[in-house]
């Protein structure tokens, strides 16, 4: 029976593990109070006040149980005792009192897996008959073939999970160690000594306890013996004892496992509690925090967070950046594995298991900015932080000690002998203290940090100190922003008190070693101003707009977003007026907007000044001579009322449609930016008013879409019936009404809106009748299962009266990302050229650099669009999608179409002849001269080209088309060409069309590289430049050629020409290279040169062109 606990004197909270720092300490490595060379109790009470004066509030220790100290304390061999290298039982109950009197709580360590092969239950047990309580206190049995479904933990040294036990005859189960048997959960006796040991340290005033390895409690045939259901009636027995008597303490999971597993160790929900563990460690997010510094991304970590499920309300995720164990790159995939061992870890000997054997300081290089970073991140995500006993001073390690011992050196105090950890013979101490010139204990160290004010210790008591100020970090939830900067990581974190006062806290953090501006949408909080906390000065006030920011290498914000009377006294308030927009008088409905004479202001005065403002409008060059609506329908709730409608706009004697739904905007709910800025008219009925605005910029109105399509809702409108579409994914989704609405910038020809995190919403804005080549190919390679595309969710169509069909908006799943693979290649580019041109190469970045990532994925997307083609290749019932041959009649257009595109790329590079450089006009001569020689050229390729497939293809190719995600390559955007007809851009062709639009989209990743502004007066910094963009060319090419090649190695093609696939290539990428060059000459001149090189690089096999150095195609 547990005894009556004598209250604690300080924060009468159970949940006081919420506002915890934790601070991590191995008993014998931090301070020796008898000179015996290890460290002890009293030593570790002598140093309490430095603990209490760091900021931390929570001591966690290492076992420091009698062990062989096989496994460092955790091969226990006494449960009730203290180890007497430590000291004694009354020594670690006086620890503990003090450590109570400073207000620090103390965690300790509850070893319930394993025991050590010494503890008295192993010797009882292994002499004991089989099949006795005594023998069944442990996993026994006869062969070492059962459960072979698990896997080893301790690859390194462990060749199996049985070891044979000559004593008992029979054979011991161990997850860990061969030495370290495993506990019999299965035997209540088990249960019952477990529960004893717990009760005899609580009752000794410890606070929480952590359980160490909780997922390989049970053993079950045919499972792979984690995260078993019975493993978790174990926890509830724990967790029914702490409620019943101890229920301020706290019992914190280590289970190195994915968050949706994890999150089954807090317990089924009762209430806002979980019935099992009240805290776990979070393990998978750890070394992605890592990846996001390596890959200069913040997807990493955005990327877990949106996976960890949502836990009970008084629940709380531990977090951490270094312990005393390896850093476990257990819960990353393969990949990633490789990726932070390559960029971490280059030196094998840094290597352990499935992890890193390396301190904090020596894994950022000793570089402040980004120890600093990731202190800030660890100290303002959702959880409890952990820092571990000499991260605070960067302290170092010694990975040429066995096992993990090279992360638990002893503590350095001071410059005196063994670092002021022991007086004793520097021989006899438990590990050697860290000696060498970076990390030795006579540079960095307590007493000389504690002396420097602009030191790394001080630096963390201040940040603590910050932290400690605002609940919002423990306790306050978590809301991602997704500034368009993929190297900006940007969240806030919000809490509403007991007494109803709101805190929101605004985290800002550069993950890039170069300088970085941030755009953030935080019109939600207009009005408040953003305190910076560590400096306390008050920023610009937050107003519709998005809020400009400009961060330092690796540099970090906290900002409290404060109440309007905090503005900055230097602020001047910017004279704000409503637009003069003109009014529409209203008397009772919208639908008055389609009657005279509102009608007649919006065609001919409003629409025709609003419509070339809008970036998805084509007809920017001529005057409108007439915009009409063509029809409107209502749509949507009474509260937010819209017209859905299209407007046929004539220009230059053409007509187009396009389609713009109109909303109302009443003036109270004015609180957002988006809608105010497209907005066209003011309306007014009776006393109110508010504006006409684009409906797409309302959140109303894009979940009324969604609640339409779930409902597959139809409308009748003057010009044919409105069809809302779903696919049976959509209802996998489970959007409901409330789902979040983020608006995506970077608008070209249409519309996007992200619903809930998993929906794309596209609104077509030019209406074309037919079938969208988009639609149709998202339904295909929906239906045919290629994953690496945004999957088919739904679709709005107008049929007219003829039966034709014209796509309004269609919905696609929402692939969370890294970005395009064009603003990816540049970020890329441009770590692989500052690696270039740094002087003192990084260990790091000599290993693993930017230009394996861009080489690993040009590969990857190779593949990708290679496995695609071959779906479209497939033979198929829809004469739309059966492949078919060329033949000569096939070849001899391909031959028209390329020859006629050269000859009008060439004669627009003519006109801007005078614009060119002397070495860029001399080519143009040669291409000239030696014209009728090309045009044979392009003859006698695509005569090569008869009896190769022609399927349908993506058709408009490039970088920005491809999404990146976790470094694997999704395509996008399969409209084609805009400018070209439907029915062409439905049209068949050979794969190779897009295989040519990838490789010069290469070639334009590195002439922008190029034509980057050097920041740099070094002398070669061109050349180191230009160095990496030709080396990176050379792999992209050729990574991806060869990649395709391979994964259309089956791929029918009828060619009677072994050199067609290089004809095919060279064909296609000339007719690209000649669109580009029509291209830029009608739109930017002085991009001219790099589609002329391109053309130059790609006639290298003709004579007169032989001789040329160019960047342009090779296949």
């Amino acid at each position: 029976m547990a005894k009556k606990p004598r209250p604690t004197t300080f924060i009468k909270d159970p949940l006081w593990y919420k506002d915890a720092v934790i601070y991590q300490v191995h008993v014998k490595s931090y301070f020796d109070s008898n000179n015996d060379g290890i460290g002890d109790f009293p030593g570790l009470i002598a140093k309490l006040d430095y603990i209490k004066d760091l900021g931390v509030n929570t001591i966690w220790l290492l076992p420091f149980y009698p062990s062989p100290r096989r496994d460092d304390g955790y091969d226990i061999a006494e449960y009730r005792g203290v180890s007497p290298d430590y000291g004694t039982l009354a020594d670690a109950r006086r620890f503990i009192a003090e450590a109570h009197k400073r207000e620090l709580r103390v965690i300790t360590e509850l070893v319930i897996n394993h025991t050590s092969d010494q503890h008295p239950w192993f010797q009882r047990a292994r002499k004991a008959k089989p099949g006795s309580a005594a023998r069944n206190f442990y996993v026994w049995s006869d062969d070492d073939q059962k459960y072979d479904g698990t896997r080893i933990i301790f690859l390194d040294t462990e060749k199996s999970n049985w070891t044979w036990d000559p004593v008992a005859g029979q054979y011991f189960w161990h997850r860990f160690y061969s030495h370290q048997p495993d506990l019999n959960f299965d035997n209540p006796q088990v249960m019952k000594a477990v529960l004893s040991v717990m009760r005899y340290w609580l009752d000794m005033g410890i606070d929480g306890l952590r359980l160490d390895a909780i997922p390989y409690l049970i053993e079950r045939d045919g499972t792979n013996n984690e995260n078993l259901p019975e493993t978790h009636q174990v926890l509830k027995q724990i967790r029914a004892e702490i409620d019943a008597n101890y229920p301020d303490r706290m019992l914190l999971a280590e289970a190195n496992q994915w968050p949706e597993d994890t999150q089954l160790y807090f317990g089924d929900v009762t209430g806002s509690d979980g019935d099992e563990c009240h805290m776990a460690f979070h393990f998978p997010l750890m070394p992605r925090m890592y990846m996001a510094l390596a890959q200069e991304d913040r997807f990493p970590i955005t990327d877990i967070l949106r996976q960890t499920p949502e836990i009970p309300a008084n629940c709380q995720w531990a977090i951490f950046l270094r312990n005393h164990d390896e850093l476990t790159l257990e819960m990353v995939t393969d990949r990633e594995r490789d990726y932070l061992w390559n960029y971490y870890a280059a030196d094998r000997r840094a290597r352990i298991n499935l992890g890193i054997r390396r301190r904090l300081a020596p894994l950022m290089e000793r570089d402040r900015r980004r120890i600093e970073l990731l202190n800030s991140l660890l100290l303002s995500m959702p959880g409890t932080p952990t820092l571990y006993y000499g991260d605070e001073i960067g302290m170092g390690d010694n990975i040429y000690l066995g096992d993990r011992d090279g992360v638990r050196t002893p503590m350095q105090w001071s410059i005196d002998r063994n670092g002021g950890f022991s007086r004793a013979d520097p021989a006899s101490l438990v590990l050697p203290p860290i000696m060498d010139s970076l990390y030795g204990y006579p540079s960095v160290n307590v007493e000389t940090q504690s002396g420097d004010p602009h030191s790394l210790l001080n630096w963390t008591r201040r940040m603590l100190a910050v932290r400690k100020q605002s609940k919002a970090f423990g306790r306050g939830t978590l809301k991602m922003l997704s500034p368009s900067n993929r190297r900006i990581l940007a969240y806030t974190r919000e809490y509403t008190g007991p007494d109803g006062k709101q805190e929101i806290i605004l985290c800002v953090a550069n993950v890039s070693r170069s300088a970085q501006a941030a755009e953030l949408d935080l019109s939600a909080f207009a009005g408040m101003v953003p305190v910076e906390m560590l400096g306390g000065n008050a920023f610009p006030p937050i107003g519709q707009l998005n809020f400009l920011l400009t961060l330092a290498p690796y540099g970090f914000y906290w900002f409290v977003l404060a109440a309007e009377n905090q503005m900055p006294s230097w602020h001047v308030e910017p004279a704000q007026s409503l637009p003069d927009f003109t009014t529409l008088v209203l008397k009772k409905r919208l639908e008055e907007l389609l009657e005279a004479p509102s009608r007649t202001t919006l065609e001919q005065e409003v629409l025709p000044n609003w419509l070339p403002k809008r970036r998805w409008f084509a007809g920017k060059d001529s005057a409108i001579d007439q915009a009409r609506i063509a029809y409107g329908v209502r749509f949507g709730d009474p509260q937010h009322p819209v017209l859905l409608s299209e407007i046929e706009v004539t220009s230059a004697g053409r007509s187009e449609r396009y389609q713009l739904p109109f909303g109302l905007l009443a003036e109270e709910q004015i609180n957002s930016a988006l809608p105010q800025q497209l907005a066209m008219a003011r309306v007014r009925r009776g006393r109110q008013v508010g504006l006409i605005t684009d409906a797409f910029a309302l959140d109303s109105f894009v979940r009324n879409v969604l609640l339409a399509l779930q409902g597959a809702t139809c409308l009748d409108s003057e010009q044919g019936q409105i069809r809302f579409e779903a696919t049976a994914q959509l209802a996998a989704l489970g959007l409901g009404a409330d789902a979040e609405v983020r608006y995506l910038s970077a608008e070209q020809s249409n519309s996007s809106v992200v619903v809930g995190g998993s929906l794309v919403l596209k609104l077509i804005r030019k209406v074309a009748g037919g079938i969208h080549p988009e639609l149709e190919m998202g339904a295909f390679l929906t239906a045919a299962g290629f994953a690496h595309i945004s999957p088919l969710l739904g679709s709005v169509l107008r049929r007219d009266a003829q039966g034709e069909d014209h796509l309004l908006m269609i919905a696609q799943g929402y692939l969370n990302n890294q970005g395009d693979a064009w603003e990816w290649t540049q970020n890329n580019l441009e770590r692989a050229i500052r690696d270039e041109l740094a002087e003192a190469m990084s260990e790091q970045e000599q290993h693993y650099n930017a230009l394996g990532e861009l080489q690993d994925f040009a590969g990857l997307l190779g593949q990708r669009l290679g496995e695609m083609h071959l779906l479209l290749a497939a033979p198929s019932d829809n004469p739309d999608f059966a492949p078919e041959h060329a033949t000569a009649k096939d070849a001899q257009a391909w031959n028209q179409q390329v020859a006629e595109q050269l000859e009008r790329g060439l004669q627009l590079l003519q006109q801007h002849q005078a614009e060119l450089a002397a070495g860029e006009q001399k080519l143009l001569g040669k291409l000239l001269q030696h014209k009728a020689l090309i045009l044979g050229h392009i003859q006698q390729l695509a005569k090569q080209l008869v009896g190769g497939v022609r399927i349908r293809v993506h058709g408009d190719l490039h970088l920005g088309q491809v999404l990146v995600i976790k470094g694997d390559a999704y395509l996008i955007d399969f409209e084609g060409e805009p400018a070209r007809p439907l029915a062409e851009r439905r049209g068949k062709h050979s794969p190779y069309k897009d295989v040519s639009g990838v490789l010069r989209s290469f070639d334009y990743a590195a002439a922008m590289a190029l034509e980057a502004p050097a920041v740099d007066g070094a002398q070669g910094a061109a050349a180191g430049r230009r160095k990496v963009v030709t080396r990176y060319l050379a792999e992209a090419r050729h990574a991806f050629v060869q990649a395709y090649r391979l994964a259309t190695a089956n791929l029918a093609h009828g060619w009677q020409d072994p050199a067609a696939a290089d004809a095919a290539l060279a064909l296609f990428s000339l007719e690209k290279a000649a669109y580009e060059l029509a291209y830029e000459a009608e739109n930017r001149p002085a991009w001219l040169p790099v589609p002329l090189h391109g053309l130059v690089g790609l006639l290298r096999e003709l004579k007169p062109f032989s001789d040329i150095e160019s960047g342009g195609e090779q296949s």
